[in-house]
Formats: C-alpha cells, structure tokens, sequence
C-alpha cells in the first residue's frame, strides 16, 4: 500500500503547491491581501502564520485554496471595497490572479519535460535480430534472413533493435550508408544509396514477442476485465493467438462489443470477458484494452539542454492538444467516457505504475497531471479559476461588476456543477476497484473446455 500512496502523494502535493503558490504570488504581486495558504481542505492539521497569511496543511488531501480578502460579499450582501480585496480589485488583476494557478501548472509541465530530455527518455528495446523477412521485402532482396542480427550501420556498432535506427537517424540524410549483418551464412555487407535507405529500413521486422502481458493501464478495460501481469493469452475471440504482433487485428473493429479471452494464468485456464474502447475516438477500428507487452529491456536517448528545451516545448503542445481532445470526448460522450475518469486514488494507482517504468515516464505523468488540472480549472465554471475569468471579462465588456446578489446565484450554481462533477469522479474509484476484484475473482476455467496452454 506504501508503493502506491508515496509516488501518488508526492505527485498530488506538487501539483496542488504549484497550483496554489501561483495564485499566492500573482496575489501578493497584485496588493491584494492573502489570509490562508492551504494545502487540502477540512479541518487543520498542522500550520503557522507569518505577516498577515497563516499557512496550514489540512486533513483531507483533495486539493488547496488560496483565501484572500474579499473574495465573497460580505454579511449584509455588499460587495468589498478596498483595492486589496479579490472581488473590488481591478478586472484585469483579478484575470491575472486567477490565471496565474493555471499558468504554473504549464510552466511546470514544460519543466519536468525539459528535465525528462536531460535525464534520458527510455524507449522499449530488443536483440538486434530480425524478424519475419518476407521473400518479398527489401530486406530480403537484399540478402537477410529471420534471424540475422545487423551488427553495425555506417560504422557504428548496433548491440540493440533501437541502435539500428539511431545509428540510421544519426547518419546525414541524403548520404549513402552502409549496413553490416551476421547470420547463420556468415557476414553480408549491404551498400545503401540514399534512395534506398529509408525503404530499407522500414522493411526491417524485430521478433514479435510472445502474447504474455507485461503491463495493465489502470482503468482500461483489461484492468475491469481481470487481466493481470504475466498472464498468457491463448485466444481472442476463440482464434488462438501465438504473438503479441496478431493483438491489434485481433481487436480491430471489436470497439464497444464484449470480446472473449482465454488465458493462462498460474498454470489454469481462464476465460474473461472484455470490452474494447476507443481511447482517442477515431472510430469502431481503434479498439484499445489497455495492456502492453513486457520490457525486456530498454534504450535511453539523452539530449543537451538546448535540445530538451526545444523537445519540452513541443511535449508539453501535444500534452495540451491531448488532454482537451479528451475533455471534448467525455463532453461530448459523457456516458461513454465518464468511467474513465478517476480520482484521487485513480491517479495514485497510475502514478505507482508510472514509477515502477522509471523516472522518466513518472515525470511525464506528473506533467501530464499538471496540463489537466490547468485544463480543468479553465473551465468557464463558477468556483473554479475559468469563472473568475468571465466574470472578470464580463465586467471589462459591461463596464460595470456584477451584483453581490447575482455573483450569489453564480457561485451557487458552480457548487452544484462542481458537487456532482466530484461525485462522479470519487464513486468511479471505488466502483473501479470493486469491478477489478470481482473479475480477479472470477473462478477459472472448467478441465473439459481448458485449452492446453502454448509453450
């Protein structure tokens, strides 16, 4: 339990600090008076003041605020008054204060990214040894065989699968390379125009891996289902799968349609029931369950400072770009796609088996985090910072702030949005759990219909 509340804890805490110091320190910068810094909500557990704002941790880790002076009428229902107070400061400061959050979350995101080029991305990696080589491929015209390991390109030694395109990638474009293989009839030595390079190597196929399952998303439908690590699939379907390369066709226009699994599992044959989904709504085709061989080793490309930089700018674009395509999806898709949304424990569960991927990818998943908590606090919502945005731009186009009475009803109606928005999403965590545990539970397959498992 300690593996998943650590990694899960440590990345909520820097994602809500982040958050709430933005707010605090475009507040401060603004004159406007901040009166609590808090990191989660409910009752103190531990805290101190210095000046005129106390900084306290609370007891339920859901979140944090930054309270400041006036931001809600008063008593009586008037408005504040005073320039360091939120709601009667000018519009424009309360638009930087309430961006000011969002924007951290980014900065952040583009630096853990910038720190993930530095570090080194790992990339799965395999033997330099080929494949199926199809008598008709490129490769096979030109001498290879299944089984040939290319030993070096361009001069350069190639120990692993991803080397041979490296050394490729790293070679000038437009220039003639040479490829050097070993197999069974000794060493081949293939001159490459630069015409023929990039049909060479696209013809090039590693060993497909064995059908046996490395790692299960948490929330995908293989989670739900009951597939766990290490289980071996013997068919899909009922046609008998024998490598990990025939898993995609096997689920292709399965999307939305339960699909029947054999497996093997400790020695005992066991049939599951899954349903693929379409995580990125391209279409019946693009049927996912979430599962990914295991890695049997990997590669990792490290870059200059210069370079991660550039890399993290153009990371965090496609983290933006991806988590709104999501948001749209479960917009526009509520029922389908709700019960992929998850909370707290969600996030604790997936940042686990970010961790155990290395630190690369737990920093990814942190950056990740911090695009959508942006994403989501932009919302043009009451209570969350896209609603202090619009009110604020509303009071720009009105020339006139809104009434104590109407800002009110605003924020009231944001509770209730707000209220069931979290519902949904902290119901989903246990539900998810307990559909995880009644398919684990599921009793395994009967001798008379066990298919003898594959070596």
């Amino acid at each position: 339990m300690g593996n998943m509340v650590l990694p899960g804890a440590v990345l909520l805490g820097v994602v809500i600090f982040v958050h709430e110091l933005g707010h605090f320190l475009m507040a401060k910068w603004r004159g406007v008076r901040v009166l609590r810094f808090a990191l989660g909500f409910g009752p103190k557990l531990w805290g101190f003041t210095r000046g005129e704002t106390e900084y306290c941790l609370c007891w339920i880790p859901l979140g944090g605020y930054v309270q400041m002076a006036g931001d809600h009428p008063d008593e009586g229902g008037g408005m504040p008054g005073g320039r360091d107070e939120f709601l009667s400061h000018p519009w424009f400061g309360r638009v930087l204060i309430a961006v000011a959050g969002p924007a951290a979350n980014l900065v952040t995101a583009f630096l853990l990214l910038v720190i993930v080029g530095l570090i080194g991305v790992t990339y799965p990696d395999y033997p330099n040894r080929l494949g199926a080589t199809p008598d008709t491929s490129v490769a096979a015209r030109r001498g290879l065989r299944e089984g040939d390991a290319i030993v070096s390109v361009a001069g350069k030694p190639t120990g692993s699968w991803v080397e041979i395109f490296v050394r490729n990638s790293d070679t000038k474009a437009g220039t003639p390379v040479e490829v050097v293989a070993r197999g069974a009839e000794g060493t081949v030595t293939i001159p490459l125009t630069a015409e023929q390079r990039e049909p060479f190597f696209s013809s090039l196929r590693r060993p497909s891996d064995p059908p046996v399952v490395g790692a299960v998303a948490t929330g995908m439908p293989a989670y739900k289902a009951g597939i766990k690590e290490g289980d071996r699939i013997l068919s899909v379907g009922g046609a008998p799968i024998t490598s990990w390369d025939e898993l995609p066709l096997a689920f292709k226009g399965q999307v939305d349609r339960p699909v029947r699994i054999r497996i093997v599992r400790d020695g005992q044959t066991r049939d599951l029931t899954v349903t693929p989904m379409d995580p990125e709504g391209r279409g019946r085709e693009n049927g996912r369950i979430g599962i990914e061989p295991p890695r049997r080793s990997i590669y990792t490309e490290r870059h200059g400072l210069l370079e991660s930089v550039d890399l993290g700018f153009h990371a965090t674009g496609s983290l933006v770009q991806s988590v709104y395509a999501g948001m749209w999806l479960t917009v526009s898709r509520p029922l389908y796609y709700r019960e992929y949304v998850g909370g707290p424990l969600f996030i604790a569960q997936a940042a686990r088996q970010q961790a155990r991927r290395g630190l690369d990818s737990y920093l990814q998943f942190i950056a990740m985090i911090n695009v959508a908590i942006m994403a989501f606090n932009l919302l043009p919502l009451p209570v969350l910072d896209g609603g202090h945005i619009l009110l604020a731009l509303l009071e720009a186009v009105r020339h006139q702030a809104i009434s104590a009475r109407a800002y009110l009803r605003f924020q009231k109606v944001g509770l209730v949005v707000l209220g069931t928005l979290l519902v949904i999403i902290l119901a989903n965590d246990p539900l998810r759990l307990v559909q995880r545990h009644r398919a684990l539970d599921q009793r395994p397959a009967s001798p008379e219909r066990s298919a003898p498992a594959t070596p």
